[in-house]
């Protein structure tokens, strides 16, 4: 009886083994089978054999064909039977296929996909030359703008401009640019009259005459040409135009005028000149904006150019180059442009965090996005103190002018790490730039821990800054969107400036003109943190003055967390209060004019911001100067303080006088200087707040 209760159990357990099996194994099926199509309907993957189902072609980069014979006893031709040429053609051969299908969904997916194939594309290492040159050509505008921001993407995965090869002369190129501005001219029916006038000045001589001295000189003909055709000159065509792009109306008749291709042969001939490839990058960004004119940008080589100058080292350079290519990639700007003056400065390529919170910098009167928040030179000279003269005093000497200053700059600083190492955390650090004198709402941080100054010196990179909210911020304060606004001001009207922009001039009218380019970045999505040195300052009130009076429409001082003031002049200065004497002589301009100490109208801003503060909750934070700049005026020496303490006061939020002049209270030393810590610990406080 138990032997047959044993075989009945033994027969239901083998049945249900069985029963899970068949079950198992279909599921497993049908979810392969699933997986599959889901696959075929995202990723086409026919698209493996694509290199197999098209001629191969191997593309050089000369327009001279090169024949390669290769003979039979070269050792080179046995290694392909070898197991490692058959692994390596394999892997070759993989890489391949995987970086066509990454091209063909970036191409044809959705959205969310071509974003991850693009990444994916980037970061592909090691293609065969002739495969990145045929990815090229098969790549689109939208495609190659995205790879473009892709950080240390393969520059050899962009078009090339066509005919590169050919090297045009300098007189050649020129005249291009004389035609192109002619054709520009006629475009805008001589309404800019910037434009009509260098074009009279600088060509008043016929083309004909012009190409018949260039003759002349080419075989050493004694001639004196009418006009100097040299680099100046070229320069000179590529500042007017970039005038002429800079204006709204006028921006298109350059791509109007096929005047792309011409940039393109200036940028070949020029592109060791830095500040000539600036230009030409700006007049990119400016037409940026326009989306019909990316297919023109992308034909005429310039989007692989962009990738590599938005990775130079000069900001000034990287900083238009990447704001171009922000502007005409539209899978990821969401209908964001970054039009003249408004930089992008982090993140300036792809990336898959969101911003949590804007930080928007201005700078001052005469200043700038790469002038004004540039780190402050820091002394590290080493000084050898003895306070009794011996014998080694002459071999000291001798060594001090053997080695450079540089190894002494180097020696400080290893000293200072050593020391560090050794004591650095049982201390409490005084900051760099402490206040010496603050009102009762001042916070702080007045000092840091010593192990913090440690281990950043032990990691510490020895080139200075020339743009510490771009370097700096983003690694001490991830998650955040750093913007700066760069405008031009001058001192005296004796220089002429352009009548279209002359309007533009005032602090109410350069007010408007931020408000609705940065509306335009995107700006009022998200919390917003002002720096501003100097006159900006001003500009900021006034923005969000007149944004409170309109109701706030674009939430602008609803989502204004906070502002830092460096010496802003909130009842002006009594620099620019000039006697009427001195006033016609040197003409002052309107930004002087409205600087005065005093001035009704500065009073009456200020009033409206402490107004508008009652209704909308802000952080204000304020920095005087209490040392006078050295300026020198025509060759004399001055001492002057251009903001007293008593005009850089709010009399809101906290209030601090720093021992630094005007021009170096915006321009931290290190990171251990309070001038930084403070927007850090102001940005940190809102990032937390806001979680």
């Amino acid at each position: 009886m138990a032997i047959k209760s044993y075989f009945k159990y033994v027969y239901y357990f083998k049945s249900l083994g069985a029963c899970i099996v068949i079950f198992g194994g279909s599921w497993f099926v049908y979810q392969v089978r699933e997986t599959s199509q889901v696959l075929r309907s995202t990723v086409a993957t026919n698209v493996l054999n694509l290199e197999h189902t098209q001629a191969q072609y191997i593309y050089l980069d000369s327009h001279q064909e090169d024949i390669f014979i290769c003979n039979s006893d070269d050792p080179v031709k046995g290694k392909g039977t070898s197991l490692l040429g058959i692994v390596t053609r394999w892997w070759k051969s993989i890489n391949q296929s995987i970086a066509y299908r990454y091209l063909n969904v970036a191409k044809h997916g959705s959205k969310y996909t071509r974003t991850r194939a693009v990444h994916d594309l980037g970061a592909m290492k090691h293609l065969q030359p002739w495969v990145c040159q045929q990815i090229a050509q098969m790549m689109d505008s939208r495609t190659a703008v995205a790879l473009a921001r892709i950080a240390d993407s393969d520059l050899r995965l962009f078009l090339k401009p066509p005919h590169h090869w050919v090297d045009k002369k300098l007189y050649e190129i020129i005249d291009q640019l004389h035609q192109l501005l002619v054709d520009m001219d006629k475009l805008c029916q001589s309404s800019h009259s910037c434009l009509s006038q260098f074009i009279s000045k600088k060509f008043y001589s016929s083309r004909k005459n012009l190409e018949f001295d260039h003759e002349l000189s080419s075989i050493d003909f004694t001639a004196t040409p009418t006009i100097s055709w040299d680099e100046q000159l070229l320069t000179q065509c590529i500042k007017a135009i970039y005038h002429h792009t800079a204006i709204e109306q006028f921006s298109r008749d350059l791509a109007n005028a096929r005047g792309l291709s011409v940039l393109m042969e200036v940028k070949k001939k020029l592109n060791d000149n830095v500040d000539v490839c600036i230009l030409l990058a700006k007049i990119i960004s400016n037409l940026s904006l326009y989306t019909e004119l990316v297919d023109d940008i992308f034909r005429s080589g310039w989007i692989g150019v962009l990738a590599a100058w938005s990775r130079h080292k000069d900001i000034r350079l990287a900083g238009p180059a990447a704001r171009a290519l922000f502007n005409m990639d539209v899978d990821v700007n969401n209908g964001e442009k970054f039009p003249r003056r408004i930089y992008l400065l982090h993140p300036m390529n792809r990336t898959r965090s969101k911003a949590k919170i804007d930080v928007i910098f201005i700078h001052g009167l005469l200043g700038g996005i790469f002038i004004s928040w540039r780190q402050r030179d820091p002394d590290l000279t080493l000084k050898f103190v003895d306070s009794t003269k011996n014998d080694n005093e002459d071999s000291l000497i001798n060594i001090v002018k053997e080695y450079p200053q540089e190894f002494f700059e180097d020696l400080a600083r290893d000293l200072q790490v050593r020391d560090w190492k050794k004591i650095g955390h049982d201390y409490e650090v005084i900051l760099d730039d402490c206040p010496v004198s603050m009102n009762s709402l001042a916070a702080g941080p007045f000092t840091c821990p010593g192990n913090e100054i440690c281990t950043e010196y032990q990691g510490i990179d020895l080139t200075r800054t020339e743009c510490w909210p771009k370097d700096w911020l983003p690694k001490d304060v991830p998650s955040i969107r750093v913007i700066g606004i760069n405008y031009d001001t001058s001192l005296s009207l004796w220089s002429l400036p352009c009548p279209i922009e002359v309007l533009k001039s005032t602090i109410s009218e350069r007010s408007l003109e931020f408000t609705k380019k940065l509306v335009t970045a995107g700006v009022g999505k998200r919390p917003i943190i002002w720096v501003c040195h100097s006159m900006g300052g001003l500009l900021v009130k006034k923005m969000l003055v007149e944004e409170s009076k309109t109701g706030d429409k674009h939430h602008l001082c609803d989502n204004t967390k906070g502002i830092i003031f460096y010496s802003t002049p909130h009842r002006g200065s009594h620099v620019a209060a000039l006697k009427q004497t001195t006033q016609m002589l040197l003409w002052p301009s309107i930004e002087v004019q409205e600087l005065r100490e005093e001035s009704p109208q500065l009073l009456k801003l200020h009033q409206e911001f402490k107004t508008m503060l009652e209704k909308y909750k802000m952080e204000i934070v304020s920095f005087s100067e209490t040392k006078p700049t050295f300026v020198s005026a025509m060759k004399v020496p001055l001492q002057i303080q251009f903001v007293l303490p008593k005009s850089a006061d709010p009399e809101v939020g906290e209030f601090y006088e720093i021992p630094q002049d005007h021009l170096s209270i915006c321009k931290p030393a290190s990171k251990h200087s309070f001038l930084y810590r403070k927007v850090v610990d102001l940005l940190k406080k809102n990032l937390t707040e806001n979680n």
